[in-house]
């Protein structure tokens, strides 16, 4: 990525919800191509460098699907 500072909380929550998908027998990547979204927009929005109403679904989005609670 970028010199962009990515905070922590971030960068944990990204790792732990890439590990929930393999968990559910799936990675981060194959669930961003059958849901038809680019990995590099989920991470973004995940990272917090995409904000909006649209990356704020997609988070969710990827949430529900992790099985992921904050």
């Amino acid at each position: 990525m970028s010199d962009v500072k990515i905070a922590d909380n971030l960068r944990e929550r990204h790792r732990r919800i890439r590990g929930a998908l393999v968990v559910q027998g799936t990675s981060f990547d194959a669930w961003c191509r059958r849901e038809g979204i680019t990995r590099q927009n989920a991470d973004k929005a995940l990272l917090g460098q995409w904000n909006g109403p649209t990356a704020t679904a997609l988070v969710e989005r990827i949430l529900a699907a992790a099985c992921f609670a904050e």
